[in-house]
């Protein structure tokens, strides 16, 4: 009986340092622990708040990218649904009396159709999602730079700005918090309810979901509206950082996102993905960037390492859904 216990327990560690999150973690930990030591600055209050701000935004992004990858999918739209949303909000509160609380509402509800419209295009019109998100973030972009005439808008209202340079405590900053409740609940949405299990049941195989009895179609506009619902909220944590709405806002975000989503295992294969993974994958993307400021490591290079990094973790999916095939 102890015996059979011993293996039990060896197998359980033995799962645990195969995890991606794992490997992650020890990776996080040594860059922070070099950087912390073999530089003067890394380890500020400035720098490390300056940190989590970097991550929170891009963080967000990733946990959308986590859920719709989960399913088999794919969203290149992201960063251009974002700015739309930011620049819809900066019109509305520069050029009109509308209350600030309808703008924040239009600014989510701009986000989510825009998630509506790629999740219609891509089931009922049959569109590969990575060619159906190109066209969608081509087309929207056109329109933010119609709306704002390529010209930026700055927002003027303390309540938007205060959520970029607020701190809780004096010393965690509400992005980082926004970032981490969103986390948190998505987490809880893909490990305890139906919806969340749907997801990875669809990422299984479209048809196995059919004969399970789910919605598929219903399934896709929620899961790219649900995204589009993140995006907003990352569109609002981008106003406040930035202080305005430019024609370019969130461009080179989708990618991030995706790179974050895919370090931290989520497979491009679908039917595989965690927020916790996901997460550390964003910490990971900021360290790297960071440290290699600190550093005074020439960011070409750093974008190298980055490209790399993303090949080497695609790589290693494949691999894995080949041997399990």
């Amino acid at each position: 009986m102890t015996s059979n216990r011993t293996v039990a327990h060896q197998n359980a560690l033995s799962q645990v340092f195969k995890r991606t999150e794992f490997t992650l973690g020890v990776i996080i930990i040594v860059l922070f622990v070099l950087a912390g030591t073999l530089t003067k600055n890394f380890t500020s209050a400035y720098n490390l708040t300056n940190l989590t701000k970097q991550g929170s935004i891009v963080g967000v992004m990733a946990v959308a990218q986590t859920v719709i990858i989960i399913t088999g999918g794919i969203d290149i739209s992201g960063g251009a649904v974002a700015g739309l949303s930011c620049m819809v909000m900066a019109l509305l509160q520069t050029r009109t009396d509308t209350p600030f609380g309808l703008t924040v509402l239009a600014c989510l509800a701009v986000a989510v159709l825009c998630g509506f419209c790629n999740g219609v295009i891509i089931f009922d019109l049959n569109v590969p999602a990575m060619i159906a998100t190109l066209g969608t973030q081509t087309v929207i972009r056109g329109i933010v730079k119609l709306l704002c005439g390529g010209l930026n808008v700055t927002y003027t209202d303390a309540r938007i700005l205060n959520i970029g340079t607020g701190k809780l405590f004096g010393f965690i900053p509400y992005l980082a918090l926004i970032w981490l409740c969103v986390a948190a609940c998505v987490f809880i949405i893909l490990r305890y309810t139906t919806f969340g299990r749907n997801l990875y049941v669809i990422g299984s195989g479209i048809e196995v979901a059919r004969l399970s009895g789910i919605k598929v179609r219903k399934m896709f506009y929620m899961v790219y509206s649900f995204a589009g619902l993140l995006y907003g909220i990352a569109a609002i944590m981008l106003a406040a950082r930035v202080g305005m709405a430019q024609p370019g806002t969130g461009e080179g975000y989708d990618m991030s996102a995706i790179a974050a989503a895919v370090i931290g295992g989520a497979s491009l294969a679908g039917g595989r993905g965690a927020v916790t993974g996901t997460l550390l994958g964003t910490v990971l993307m900021v360290l790297i960037t960071n440290a290699g400021t600190a550093f005074q490591i020439d960011p070409y290079i750093l974008d190298v390492t980055t490209g790399v990094l993303i090949i080497f973790a695609v790589a290693m999916d494949m691999i894995k859904t080949r041997k399990k095939a």
